[in-house]
């Protein structure tokens, strides 16, 4: 919701926090707050997960990255920092699909390599050339179909191995709720701000910092999953550990098996 502070917004969309209450220099303090959880997230992945394979330290990594550009761009509303921020989203998505689809059909040869470089330059592009509404629209549309690809490939997984892998099933699960909550909060934030902002609130809930928890939250365990289908798929028989108090999933090697 706009309001004068110290960056010009010039992004396609103002969410529904107000602008600058808290601070001069801080466009919206609880968007950009909230997406610290993401960057933290991220780096606990990687380090904490066994990711022999450096596309799964590239995907923990990029949510990292997705974390620091949120980070800015609520805190600036700045289009350059919008693009700091939904242009690694992309990549993210990106960089799941190689995974995904060769443990799905199997080892595939150069061109998927060369295919997903070519998606991330046309994706970029839309994304960034753009201006006002049509980026925002470019935006969705791209990184919406890839989410699609996504749930569908794991879909896949869970439906062949959720009654024989407990857990698949569990990571499966828990992190499509997860993720599918953070949807919904973000879809009322976008087109009930009215409501979400009006008197009969006592105060704005913020469900835009909720949207980043709750994604970023899904998102893991929805990596964990595919990084522990991928050991399966390969010969590395690994199992899920909960730690930090039985809500972190972390895979761990097997060795006894």
């Amino acid at each position: 919701m706009s309001q004068e502070g110290f960056w010009p917004i010039t992004s396609s969309v103002d969410w529904c926090e107000s602008n600058y209450v808290h601070s001069h220099y801080i466009a919206e303090f609880w968007n950009s707050v909230s997406s610290i959880a993401m960057i933290i997230l991220g780096e606990v992945g990687a380090r904490i997960n066994p990711c022999n394979s450096f596309r799964f330290k590239l995907a923990f990594r990029l949510i990292s990255v997705v974390g620091t550009g949120s980070f800015l761009f609520h805190g600036t509303l700045t289009s350059q920092m919008q693009a700091l921020d939904e242009v690694p989203m992309v990549w993210t998505a990106i960089t799941l699909l190689h995974p995904l689809i060769e443990t799905n059909f199997g080892r595939q040869g150069i061109w998927l390599p060369i295919t997903q470089v070519i998606c991330a330059i046309f994706c970029t592009l839309a994304v960034t050339v753009a201006k006002g509404t049509l980026q925002f629209i470019f935006f969705h549309i791209t990184f919406g179909l890839l989410e699609i690809a996504l749930l569908v490939l794991m879909s896949r997984i869970y439906f062949k191995k959720g009654a024989s892998h407990p857990a698949v099933k569990h990571l499966f699960e828990r992190g499509i709720m997860i993720y599918a909550l953070g949807v919904i909060v973000w879809l009322v934030d976008m087109h009930f701000c009215d409501y979400v902002n009006s008197p009969f609130l006592p105060f704005n809930p913020q469900l835009h910092a909720f949207w980043h928890i709750f994604a970023s939250t899904g998102l893991y365990f929805l990596v964990t999953l595919i990084l522990y289908n991928w050991y399966y798929e390969n010969g590395t028989k690994c199992k899920i550990e909960y730690r930090y108090g039985g809500i972190v999933p972390v895979i761990v090697k097997d060795y006894k098996n």
